[in-house]
Order: structure tokens, then C-alpha cells, then sequence
């Protein structure tokens, strides 16, 4: 379990450069297609939103150090800013001193709790529902429903492959988590949906609710234990699978796990995958944060870690992150009719959806202002559709897309510009079409 803390060494690391409240940072004379997406943007949704030192990521750290210093005394106004942040990374990914700012958010959050502050109240919310017996998830669905949705093989523990649904393909994405397990079954893939599966805990570690994503993270691992793979179609689940369980049980998984698109782009890559229908449209991709940038990060990190010779090691780190910021990109190519069209803001230096860290459910304002910037400049690239891989982004670009058109319908202006007619599209959704 790593604490506030633990993290002092790393939080120490900042020097207040601000590099961090910028995509591209360390290239501000990168060009865009307009004068308005051209040079270093501001990338921290909150601090766009907000406007304050404290919204962004480096004024976030000073606070940490502060509380760590006892300068500054846990209470409600320091949680409501700490909490204010979708935790997206982007910040981490500008940082010339490889700080772990999420990390360090996530931890100020946890230790301001465990001084005695309530979660706020919508977060309080996530971890009262987790924890009801009948529920077991943060949305109050009844948990003797969460595979209702499938009719296919459930609980079956003779397979070695368990598709780990997640809260919002099991209860609100569904069409999403039944276009995964069609997508599995076309691949080949012998696999079952556990009914004892519950919340993967990302919601509640993100809030800094530790107590509670202790609990359910060791249920999974309970429940999952036999298998050999767990695959996931929603971004979050396999982010904290992959990156926080490990990190917070100081113990590797006992499992592999992979997201639906890293299945197809492995085989795709090994020839045993060709896809032959057409998808045309032109197309611009979103990269969630939860399973590109976030995991991007990771595999640098994991190289760096274990590295004897930095400066060789350091550039085979950035080449594999690079790499992995490629893969849905190459899925992309590998779809017949395609016209691929790149937002300004992508890869590791890619804008929020708005909707993670527990944001959209505590700051929904902030939610529904970030996924609007995002449709804007995927707007600017002339695209017809948004496309990308994560239950959350689709849920908040879609929510974006219909309060641009009710606003279309309230000013009669025309917002096509921003976003309002733009197709919101769950890449698995796609291939599910396109794979025989």
C-alpha cells in the first residue's frame, strides 16, 4: 500500500515548473492543423475549468507538501480541490522529473480522509453501495443482475479465460459488454462471466475510499484466482487490474490481463486476424486515459524500474510506451474504408473525456465542460465519427453531444462546429460488425 508518505521523495522532485498544466510541453513549437490547436495547450481539465494554481497538477503537489509538512490541515475546502482532477495523466506525462502526480493526488486524497474527513458526497456514495451486500456496485443496481445480460456461459471454472465485465458494461454499457463477449467467441476464445464478480474499486481509489477498494480488490482476486486470463472491454477495470492491484497488494497478479483491443491487435500483428469488411467513415480516436496513457506510462515506468544502464534503458522505455500509443492506431488501419483523422491532443499528450477520478459523478459541471472542449477539437479535424475503447468516454461524449443539440435547438445556432453532429462510436462495437 503506498501512502502520502511513502511519496515524499517523489513529490519532492517538484521544482514548480508548471510543465506539467501543458500538452506538448516539451514542444512548443509543435504545429497544428488550425492557430487555435497549434504550440502547447493547457491539458489539466480542472485547471482549464477552474483557473486556480490549485486545480492544476503542480499546484496539487505543493499541497501535498504541505500536508506532509503540516502546513497545511486536513479539511472539506482541501479535498473538494484535491478531488476536482479526473486524474487523466496528463501531467505525469509532461513532467521532465518523472514525478508520479497522479499517484501523489490519489494518495493526498486518501490521507485527508484517514485524518477524519468525510468522502465527498456523491463519493460517499460509490463506497456505501459497493459495500451493500445487494448491491456491490456504485450505480445501487441489484447485484443478482449483473449478468443478466449474458446468456452465454457463466461460472464456469473449467476455462482458463474470464471476461471481467465491469460496473458499467454489466448495469449502463451493456451494448458494449455484448459486443466484447461476441468479439471473444468469434476470436476462439473459451471464456466465462462470473456472477460473483463486483466493483473493480477504480471509482473508490481514485476517491481516496482505501478501506473499501482493499475490500473488493481482494474479492476479485479471490474470485479470479484460478484463471489465466482476464480480458476487459472497459478501460478502468483494466487499468486498476493491471497497474493499481499490483501496486496496492505489493503482490503481481496471479493472472494475465488484456484489453478487448490488445487481443485484436495481437492478431491482427500475427497474421491469424484479417478484417475484410469496409468501415467508411472518416474517423478521429480518443484515447482513454485509463487504458492508453495510463498504461503507456506504466510499461515506461516497468523498463525504467528494473534498468541497470538509464540512458540506454531510457529511450527503450519511451520506444515501447510509443509503441503502445500505436496499437489502437494500427487496429484503425487494419479496418478497410477508414479515413483516419488525428485530433491535435493525442497518444500520451491526448485531452480527457472529463469523466474519470470520480469527476463526473461529484463535479458534473466540470465533466460536461471537458467532454465539450474534446468534442470541439474532434469537431476541428472534419471527422464524422468519435471513436474509442472506454464505457466512461462514450457515456460523457454522448452526454456532450446531446446538450450541444438541445442547445442547437434552444439558440437555433449551429454548433456542428463543437461537436453537435458528431457520431460517438465504441471501437469494440465496430469490430464486432466487421469480425466473421
Amino acid at each position: 500500500m503506498v501512502t502520502l508518505d511513502e511519496l515524499r521523495k517523489i513529490n519532492a522532485r517538484c521544482i514548480h515548473c508548471r510543465a506539467c498544466q501543458y500538452a506538448y510541453s516539451g514542444e512548443p513549437d509543435k504545429e497544428g492543423e488550425t492557430e487555435e490547436y497549434t504550440g502547447m495547450l493547457q491539458g489539466c481539465p480542472a485547471g482549464i475549468y477552474y483557473g486556480w494554481e490549485g486545480y492544476f497538477n503542480s499546484g496539487k503537489q505543493w499541497m501535498a507538501r504541505a500536508f506532509l509538512n503540516d502546513e497545511l490541515p486536513a479539511s472539506r475546502e482541501l479535498l473538494e480541490v484535491a478531488e476536482a482532477c479526473t486524474t487523466c495523466g496528463m501531467c505525469e506525462t509532461q513532467c521532465p522529473n518523472y514525478i508520479d502526480t497522479v499517484h501523489v493526488t490519489e494518495a493526498l486524497r486518501a490521507a485527508v480522509i484517514e485524518s477524519g474527513v468525510e468522502p465527498l458526497d456523491k463519493h460517499k456514495g460509490f463506497g456505501t453501495r459497493v459495500r451493500d451486500p445487494e448491491m456491490k456496485n456504485p450505480y445501487a443496481e441489484p447485484f443478482t443482475e449483473r449478468t443478466k445480460w449474458y446468456s452465454g456461459d457463466v461460472d464456469n471454472k473449467d476455462v482458463k479465460v474470464a471476461y471481467f465485465v465491469g460496473c458499467t458494461g454489466a448495469y449502463r454499457q451493456q451494448h458494449v459488454a455484448d459486443h466484447t463477449a461476441s468479439i471473444l467467441k468469434k476470436l476462439g476464445f473459451d471464456f466465462t462471466v462470473m456472477s460473483e464478480e463486483v466493483c473493480c474499486g477504480s471509482p473508490l481509489l481514485r476517491t481516496g475510499q482505501r478501506d473499501v477498494f482493499r475490500e473488493v480488490m481482494e474479492r476479485n482476486l479471490e474470485v479470479f484466482k484460478d484463471f489465466d486470463l482476464l480480458v476487459y472491454s472497459c478501460a478502468g477495470c483494466y487499468k486498476t487490474f493491471r497497474n493499481d492491484y499490483p501496486t496496492m497488494s505489493g503482490k503481481p497478479l496471479p493472472f494475465k490481463v488484456k484489453h478487448t483491443v490488445d487481443l485484436v491487435y495481437e492478431l491482427l500483428q500475427e497474421g491469424k486476424l484479417k478484417i475484410n469488411k469496409d468501415y467508411a467513415e472518416k474517423v478521429t480516436w480518443h484515447d482513454p486515459c485509463h487504458s492508453i496513457r495510463h498504461v503507456g506510462l506504466a510499461i515506461k515506468k516497468e523498463i525504467l524500474e528494473n534498468s541497470k544502464n538509464w540512458l540506454l534503458d531510457e529511450r527503450a522505455a519511451k520506444k515501447a510506451e510509443a509503441e503502445y500509443y500505436e496499437m489502437p492506431r494500427e487496429v484503425l488501419r487494419a479496418i478497410p474504408g477508414i479515413e483516419l483523422r488525428e485530433m491535435y491532443r493525442i497518444k500520451g499528450d491526448s485531452f480527457c473525456c472529463g469523466a474519470g477520478g470520480g469527476v463526473k459523478a461529484q463535479f458534473s459541471d466540470m465533466a460536461m465542460a471537458t467532454a465539450k472542449e474534446r468534442m470541439k477539437e474532434a469537431a476541428s479535424t472534419g471527422a464524422d465519427v468519435i471513436m474509442t475503447s472506454c464505457p466512461f468516454c462514450i457515456t460523457n461524449f454522448s452526454d456532450a453531444v446531446k446538450a450541444l443539440k438541445q442547445q442547437e435547438e434552444e439558440t437555433g445556432k449551429d454548433l456542428s462546429d463543437v461537436g453537435s453532429k458528431m457520431k460517438v462510436v465504441e471501437l469494440l462495437e465496430v469490430l464486432d460488425q466487421l469480425i466473421e
